[in-house]
């Protein structure tokens, strides 16, 4: 028996989840994926919730009930990184720094050890040295380029943790050589790629467990949304993902959208970016106010055999470190001569710009520890851009002319 719909009735159940039934008999899809912005969807009787909650799906076919559980955007740009970067499956969250707690708590307990280098972003520094501490975790920092990791195993290591291109020195680790030490210990390897993303490297490859990425830089690519994402086996994922429902760090639908569309240009973004940055870093090696360029894809690099190893030939990234002879006063007159570079505190979006290790990425630091891996006063971190790099060489110089 049909049922007579008053107006309000009408305006609130036309067109929406009885359309969708409707669309699923189709004989044609949207050429690019839409945006599903639902909070919730739809049970027709109570069984098909108990399939949910136990992760039971049927033929592959995915099943949604409440958002922070699960959203079409976020399974559908999760394929495209899994795909991207040679995965079984991966995972998308609200930040970079969301998807790299959440994927560590979700695999240590009290008592257990983890081994990081000391080269990495400074909140995920912070996060291991003083964070972990109160959930009973200690942290080892050791220098992957300096240090022997194998000297620093203990029996309760469970993680060992690093960057692709180390965050801000572009140091670069053997990954197979870790790869193998933590899995003879029975430890787990993640891996951050934020810096050289899968265009450059793959460690997927090398066998890295879980590969690490702060979404709001390359893979956005467009300084219009904010994300994080991992990538790994299906096993190692799917724990995870309880720990991305529990915390609640999932990736809204609009900007899984976004990141969606931005991946689609990752692969020529990062091979401009990274051909501006070779020819840029090689500008400063050889001017006179520059003290040391940090980049893997130099000659003068001890980094240059490691990248050259592992990048096969995929160019060497877009991001590079310059040591200027002086301090935070001519980092300042150089912020302020700049025409075209600004210093914007984050990086790998479409435009050439700078940002200030001691005071922005690695503020966390005190003056030892940022002594320690290298980071100065007279430092500045350059995310290359897609501009004509003449353009970006001419607003250096000049603006180098002026102190």
């Amino acid at each position: 028996m049909s049922i007579q719909k008053s107006d309000a009735t009408k305006y609130i159940h036309t067109g929406n989840g009885e359309f969708c039934y409707k669309m699923n008999k189709s004989l044609t899809v949207p050429e690019t994926f839409p945006i599903y912005l639902s909070s919730a969807y739809i049970f027709n009787a109570i069984e098909p919730i108990d399939k949910i909650c136990e992760d039971v799906s049927e033929d592959g076919i995915p099943t949604y009930g409440y958002f922070r559980l699960g959203n079409p955007n976020a399974d559908a740009v999760s394929e495209i990184l899994a795909a991207g970067d040679g995965a079984e499956k991966g995972l998308v969250f609200a930040s970079g720094m969301a998807a790299i707690t959440t994927s560590i708590l979700a695999v240590v307990k009290p008592g257990d050890h983890i081994i990081a280098s000391p080269i990495i972003y400074g909140e995920t520094y912070a996060f291991f040295k003083h964070e972990l501490r109160r959930w009973g975790v200690e942290t080892t920092f050791v220098d992957f380029s300096t240090q022997d990791v194998a000297d620093y195993i203990r029996p309760n290591t469970t993680l060992i943790y690093g960057e692709t291109i180390a965050n801000p020195m572009m140091s670069v680790p053997n990954m197979e050589y870790l790869t193998n030490i933590a899995h003879a210990n029975n430890a787990l390897l993640f891996i951050d790629n934020t810096f050289a993303t899968s265009i450059i490297a793959k460690p997927i490859k090398y066998g890295v467990d879980l590969v690490l990425y702060s979404a709001t830089k390359y893979l956005g690519g467009h300084d219009d949304l904010v994300g994080g994402a991992v990538v790994g086996s299906k096993e190692l994922i799917k724990k995870i993902s309880y720990y991305l429902g529990l915390y609640g760090s999932n990736l809204g639908a609009t900007e899984s959208w976004l990141l969606a569309r931005s991946l689609r240009t990752l692969p020529l973004r990062v091979k401009k970016m990274s051909d501006n940055a070779l020819i840029l870093a090689k500008f400063f090696e050889t001017h006179p106010k520059v003290e040391k360029v940090y980049y893997p894809g130099l000659e003068s690099s001890l980094n240059k055999a490691a990248a050259d190893n592992q990048f096969e030939g995929n160019g060497y990234g877009g991001m590079l470190s310059v040591n200027f002879n002086g301090g935070m006063a001519e980092i300042n007159k150089l912020i302020k001569n700049l025409k075209i570079v600004r210093f914007v505190p984050t990086l790998a979006g479409v435009g050439t710009t700078l940002t200030y290790p001691p005071r922005a990425s690695h503020r966390d630091l005190n003056k030892e520890e940022l002594t320690a891996i290298g980071i100065t006063m007279g430092q500045i971190r350059i995310s290359v851009g897609l501009e004509e790099i003449e353009d970006i060489l001419k607003d250096f110089e000049q603006a180098l002319a002026k102190f």
